[in-house]
């Protein structure tokens, strides 16, 4: 039989969606040791894509399996009960770890909205992560969201996160470029703005804190959608970024023969002189996701655009692991 090679490092995957974490950071020699995805949906295109490569995530004879739907089944926060029960908690299920990736939900700090923040419920799951961090104390923490997240209440919440990351005895700075910084998917190779916030945070006095530098881009200046699909056809433009809802704006040719495209549409293009809607493959290829990523037949077509929307982008998200792991 066999043996399996010993991984690089390991890392969680928390609201992990279809698993762009995952696959940028299993490209880089790391394995995931646990999981967590609420939506049932998403749920289904992750185990369908990841169980071959990483089945002890979803099965095991000896414990039970490291692929969780609510965090706060494992954190507790909703349950008042003491640090000692829920860092017993924690320890108990979640294995030990080098980096925390999380791509916690956006929602409460999106320009979209009301933006409530941490008065969203949504919002106190950064709260989950704060938890988790305490209890395991990994090497590294890796975090993505919106960018409003950093002017969101006048500041207030993005100092709320630095602040406890601080406490929790991790190095981190309010200068952007630091810890911190906003990237687009167009600088790393791929056609689409998608401006993003990360965040990337060592242990105070371990090697990386002070140290690490965010990439710099792949492709400066931007990736076209006809440098993308090579293919003249297309647009010598950025795309737009592929999000959630939006389908159905107008898109039409004018009486004078010139296309009207209504800028809340995000999935039509004119190519070739022809209206063109995106396909859920074009749209895969577009955030990064490989030929072999799939979803299975139990996942709609509205599902697959609102997974991809919801997804990181997995070449920003490789880039930075490059960064991180010349640490580890």
């Amino acid at each position: 039989m066999k043996k399996k090679r010993r991984p690089k490092f390991t890392f969680i995957d928390l609201f992990a969606g279809i698993g762009g974490f995952h696959l940028a950071l299993q490209e880089l020699g790391g394995e995931c040791v646990f999981v967590n995805e609420f939506d049932e949906n998403a749920r289904k295109t992750y185990e369908h894509n990841f169980r071959k490569t990483n089945p002890e995530l979803f099965k095991s004879k000896k414990r039970e399996p490291y692929f969780w739907k609510s965090i706060k089944d494992i954190t507790l926060t909703d349950t008042g009960q003491s640090k000692t029960i829920w860092d017993k908690n924690i320890k108990r299920v979640i294995p030990k770890f080098d980096v925390l990736c999380a791509g916690f939900p956006c929602q409460p700090f999106s320009r979209i909205g009301q933006k409530r923040g941490f008065d969203d419920d949504r919002g106190t799951l950064f709260g989950d992560i704060e938890r988790i961090i305490l209890a395991k104390q990994p090497k590294v923490i890796f975090l993505e969201n919106v960018r409003n997240i950093v002017n969101h209440d006048n500041k207030h919440t993005f100092q709320i996160i630095l602040e406890k990351l601080d406490r929790a005895g991790y190095y981190v700075n309010e200068e952007r470029d630091d810890s911190w910084n906003f990237l687009n998917a167009s600088d790393f190779g791929l056609p689409t703005a998608r401006p993003r916030f990360y965040l990337v945070a060592f242990k105070k006095g371990a090697p990386g804190a002070k140290e690490f530098k965010f990439p710099k881009p792949t492709s400066p200046g931007g990736t076209t959608l006809c440098k993308f699909f090579k293919d003249k056809k297309w647009p010598n433009k950025i795309g737009r970024t592929i999000r959630v809802g939006g389908r159905g704006s107008p898109v039409y040719k004018k009486r004078n023969g010139e296309w009207f495209v209504d800028k809340r549409s995000w999935d039509t293009y004119i190519v070739g002189g022809e209206k063109h809607v995106l396909t859920v493959g074009e749209m895969k290829t577009m955030m990064g996701f490989p030929a072999d990523f799939d979803f299975p037949t139990t996942v709609t077509h509205t599902q697959m655009l609102k997974q991809l929307g919801n997804s990181v982008a997995i070449n920003v998200i490789r880039e930075i692991g490059r960064e991180i792991i010349k640490f580890l």
